[in-house]
């Protein structure tokens, strides 16, 4: 493995690491819009780079191809402040962090550091700027994630913490990887084997290379496009460091037949190669390298490829996406394009239209996408520019009076009525067609009717890290009201930290709400104390729907609390069953009796049972055992009945002996039956040794 390759998967590993490698390998489904004519607008309002944030809704004027819409919804989210880390909730499971980046209250930021595209001294320049940059822009309920040329976007692990990224940068601040000779991989090896730099294929190998690796990157970002779009509607911004690219069209003359001084047919791939035969033997021809066939193949595909074409596609689909892309140069001031030297192919017009082309193309990207370009100058003088771009924003929604489902794009445009005042928001948006809507109707059927369905979206909700978290939190939604489990892991519990207890509060309140949370119970943590369970509220009632609840432990040697959030539905009044099973544990630590547990690791030594709130009284209750693909264990699952003699609260139960199994991954099922109604709940979990 050369130094190049080596470089390019440390890079990735720890752009991946950073945050916690969340590519759990279960597909993410296609999101699709809440409703078939429901349109969410995020619209930004400044003055002099201000933001504008006391504005109503009918100071906004909305039009669909200039047919003017009626404003249903107005919300104003207010950019939230600079908050540390310590007190940033990190998505505890694939699912959660999903949830939390569709919601419409969380900017969602990508970094992308286009290692192709940069020089080792702009990398380097921009590891303290883009450090300071990111701890300032990324609020308490923001998320961030890292991409490169060489990790795929389902992989982008999101999260609220920055120290983390600004580590990324600062130990693997020499990812640029422009013009650097000694870095080839075994693609441009091969490409420059085949056209070595002599005579009659002077030049080709470098052109060829250019042309892979700009390929590379615009399909990278097609890649992330598409993922972002199928994340969020509302807007996404990606930051996007790169000197740029030339984005050729078709070439002819790279294409074209290699002739010699003879008049003869270049055959491509230098001498042939002295090489090992499978019985032994030493022979020319080797099959290891490229072949003379294999050379003009690959030169013949990349001389064609229309990348210009391609970029102005990506350019229409961000848009559609709404996704926004914010070009940065890290070098700053620039005058060459080309390093100086022997090896330089350009003279200085040339190199001066290359830079031009560059830095245009950098241009139309924020443009087109609605977001801003920092060129020929430094980040920390464009980094309040930045900060005004991204902050406070206005979330409109609105009807279609177009009711066509005919997969059209249709243009938007949004008026203030205040004199003075600069407009942003989305160019237009994609419609659904026939097509999309039974796509998403079959998806979501599927992956609630199939066990393959359910199991892979049960273990998206497993721990993503398999080392355990310090404070573990599980919520279960029953009639009117959330049942709560807190667990500190026993090796917290062990630390000095937590040796003389502290306290913790906890907070509920509806998904959608921004700003500060509610607390409305507080926890004295005695020392020695593992796991509080609760209900919320303690003394009323709440409306079904969809809530946070929020846990901040501080323990008695800590300055900061650790952090903790989980999403719980409370279901309708018309349901079978609560929303989410909740467990207990006994084992050889447990005693007699069966433990409340956050933590959705077991062993064999231990006896799992799960639990959730009867909703109605006459559905049939049936539990079963599946694997990590689905398949059903011959593990029998007994399912009964409790009722608390104080409330008269029914919970159903489902009992699981796991000494039979291997270590893995498993999902409990429980589905509720009455007459052609069911319903399925899943509860995973990890086997460990």
């Amino acid at each position: 493995m050369d130094a190049r390759t080596r470089s390019r998967r440390w890079l990735a590993a720890a752009a991946l690491a950073a945050l916690g490698a969340v590519g759990s390998g279960h597909a993410q489904e296609p999101r699709f819009r809440g409703g078939t004519n429901l349109v969410r607008l995020d619209v930004y309002v400044s003055v002099h780079g201000q933001a504008v944030t006391d504005l109503t809704q009918d100071d906004f004027e909305v039009r669909e191809d200039n047919a003017p819409q009626t404003v249903s919804s107005f919300e104003l989210i207010r950019a939230a402040a600079p908050a540390p880390d310590s007190v940033r909730v990190e998505p505890n499971t694939v699912a959660e962090m999903r949830d939390r980046a569709g919601q419409p209250n969380t900017r969602l930021f990508v970094l992308f550091l286009d290692t192709y595209h940069t020089h080792v001294e702009g990398s380097y320049r921009a590891q303290n700027p883009m450090a300071a940059l990111l701890d300032r822009v990324i609020g308490e309920h923001d998320l961030v994630g890292v991409m490169t040329p060489d990790i795929s976007a389902r992989n982008i692990a999101f999260s609220p913490r920055t120290v983390p990224i600004e580590r990324l940068l600062r130990d693997n601040w020499a990812w640029g990887e422009r013009q650097r000779d000694n870095t080839l991989d075994p693609r441009d090896q091969r490409l420059m084997q085949c056209y070595p730099d002599t005579e009659a294929t002077t030049g080709i190998a470098q052109a060829l290379i250019a042309r892979r690796r700009e390929g590379q990157m615009l399909k990278s970002l097609e890649d992330l496009v598409q993922h972002l779009e199928g994340t969020r509607e509302e807007r996404s911004f990606v930051l996007l460091l790169t000197e740029g690219w030339m984005m050729p069209r078709p070439d002819g003359q790279l294409a074209a037949p290699i002739r010699l001084r003879d008049g003869s047919e270049l055959r491509p791939g230098g001498p042939e190669p002295i090489g090992v035969t499978p019985d032994g033997k030493l022979a020319t021809g080797s099959p290891v390298g490229p072949t003379p066939e294999s050379c003009e193949r690959q030169r013949a595909l990349l001389a064609s490829e229309d990348l210009e074409m391609g970029y102005q596609l990506l350019m229409r689909q961000a848009n559609r996406a709404n996704v926004s892309f914010y070009p940065i140069d890290p070098r700053g001031l620039v005058a060459f394009d080309t390093d100086l030297g022997p090896g330089r192919l350009v003279g200085p017009v040339a190199d001066a239209q290359r830079m031009a082309m560059r830095q245009s193309n950098l241009r139309r990207l924020a443009a087109e996408t609605d977001g801003e370009v920092v060129l020929n100058t430094n980040l920390e003088v464009a980094g309040p520019r930045l900060l005004t771009d991204v902050g406070s924003y206005y979330l409109l929604g609105y009807v279609s009076t177009n009711t066509k489902l005919d997969g059209r794009y249709r243009r938007l445009s949004v008026r203030v009525k205040r004199p003075g005042v600069e407009v942003r928001a989305r160019p237009g948006y994609l419609a659904p067609s026939q097509a999309d809507v039974a796509a998403a109707q079959t998806t979501a059927s599927a992956s609630q009717a199939t066990p393959t369905g359910r199991v892979s979206e049960a273990l998206s909700r497993l721990p993503v890290s398999r080392r355990p978290a310090a404070l573990l939190l599980h919520a279960s939604g029953g009639p009117g009201a959330v049942d709560v489990t807190i667990e500190l892991d026993r090796a917290a519990a062990a630390a000095p930290e937590w040796a003389k207890g502290g306290t913790a509060k906890v907070s509920l309140d509806p998904a959608d709400r921004g700003g500060p949370s509610r607390v409305i119970e507080e926890l004295t943590w005695e020392p020695g104390t593992r796991i509080h369970t609760m209900r919320l509220p303690s003394a009323a009632t709440i409306a079904p729907g969809r809530y946070t609840v929020r846990v901040e432990a501080l323990p008695s040697g800590m300055r900061a609390p650790v952090i903790v959030s989980t999403l719980v539905d409370v279901p309708a009044t018309t349901a079978l069953l609560g929303s989410a099973l909740r467990a207990t544990r006994r084992g050889p630590g447990t005693g007699r009796g069966f433990q409340p547990t956050a933590d959705a690791r077991f062993r064999r030594t231990e006896r799992l049972v799960a639990e959730v709130p009867r909703v109605d009284g006459e559905a049939v209750v049936a539990g079963r055992l599946l694997n990590s693909t689905g398949q059903l264990m011959q593990i029998p699952v007994m399912v009964g009945e409790r009722t608390d003699d104080a409330t008269g609260a029914r919970t159903v139960t489902a009992e699981l002996s796991l000494a039979p199994l291997a270590a893995g991954e498993y999902v409990l099922e429980l589905t509720a039956t009455r007459g052609d109604r069911t319903e399925t709940l899943t509860y995973a979990i990890r086997l460990v040794p």
